[in-house]
């Protein structure tokens, strides 16, 4: 019996550790314009072997980095990326769409772009999906003037839309930022159909704290979305009795500070989302006072993920080693 017990204390405590384990994140130091704080990251997606990152403001670029040089710096290389500028070609949305606020997500499916625009008012929010093309050579983006596509609002929350988006199959799946018990009672995604050109909306579950990005899937559907909490989105948020710590034991940093940064698997199940039973892959805090904003999620192969901040608290490129 002792023996018995012994070993289900060997395994609860062992099960408990691999839960509660934290990443460190490894900056890959860049340089050149990306690095400026105005620029903004808010989302990243791979075209080929290139990695494409999205600034949120209407600037006219975008930029690019071979997944060739991020490996090098992986391997030791200590000399600093230096992104390269491509031009993104938009109707001048400032002008022409009102409440323009942000481009907040990106997705290709072959030569073709899906970027989602955030639409902010004082006491409304509302949300657009707009395609456009990439040259293969030069790796510029075309998005012509069209009609936007229109992704459903489902409650206003100050400065939260549709953030994260991916591919599966013919459809771009977006996903509003907070989906919170007490701040959506039935959570949705929205899903486009490329060949119909209509949107619909999916099912998925109640997650705590903001979606800002996710990964593309899978062979198995399943794909990771970033989970950030900053204390001073409390009010907007409203966060209450998050399931994941509940059902997983909290990280060493996560247990002493307030914030929130850890990566969280779904799985496009049908017609709808669901959450596998994966733990969620909890990044090591700072500290209380440091919040990294996680903007962009990218996989990188069979060897982790990549993920991006926007300007808080300044312009990183990090890497989670995850196998």
């Amino acid at each position: 019996m002792k023996i018995l017990q012994k070993t289900f204390y060997t395994f609860f405590t062992l099960t408990n550790f691999l839960f509660s384990q934290e990443y460190i994140v490894s900056e890959i130091s860049l340089k050149g314009l990306i690095t400026d704080r105005k620029q903004e990251i808010s989302g990243m997606d791979w075209y080929g072997d290139n990695l494409i990152l999205l600034p949120e403001n209407q600037g006219g670029h975008l930029f690019s980095i071979p997944k060739s040089e991020i490996f090098q710096r992986l391997d030791g290389d200590t000399t600093r990326i230096h992104p390269k500028k491509i031009l993104f070609n938009t109707p001048d949305y400032q002008s022409t769409l009102p409440g323009f606020d942000s481009f907040e997500s990106i997705v290709f499916k072959g030569n073709q772009v899906f970027i989602t625009i955030e639409i902010r008012f004082k006491d409304a929010m509302g949300a657009f999906l707009v395609k456009g093309k990439i040259d293969p050579n030069t790796l510029n983006i075309t998005v012509p003037k069209q009609t936007l596509v229109e992704l459903p609002i489902p409650i206003f929350a100050d400065n939260m839309s549709f953030e994260a988006s991916l591919l599966h199959k013919k459809n771009i799946i977006s996903f509003f930022e907070a989906n919170g018990k007490n701040v959506v009672e039935s959570p949705k995604a929205a899903s486009y159909s490329i060949r119909n050109n209509t949107v619909t909306t999916m099912p998925m579950p109640t997650l705590e704290y903001r979606i800002s990005d996710a990964s593309q899937t899978d062979w198995r559907n399943r794909f990771w979305v970033i989970n950030y909490f900053y204390f001073r989105d409390k009010e907007v948020l409203k966060p209450e009795n998050d399931q994941l710590i509940i059902q997983y034991e909290e990280g060493e940093t996560h247990k002493k500070y307030t914030g929130v940064e850890r990566l969280v698997e779904l799985q496009v199940r049908g017609n709808k989302i669901v959450r596998t039973n994966k733990p969620p892959i909890q990044l090591q805090l700072v500290d209380e006072k440091t919040s990294r904003k996680w903007e962009a999620l990218a996989r990188l192969d069979d060897k982790g993920f990549l993920l991006a901040t926007d300007k808080y608290p300044r312009m990183i490129l990090g890497f989670v080693p995850v196998n």
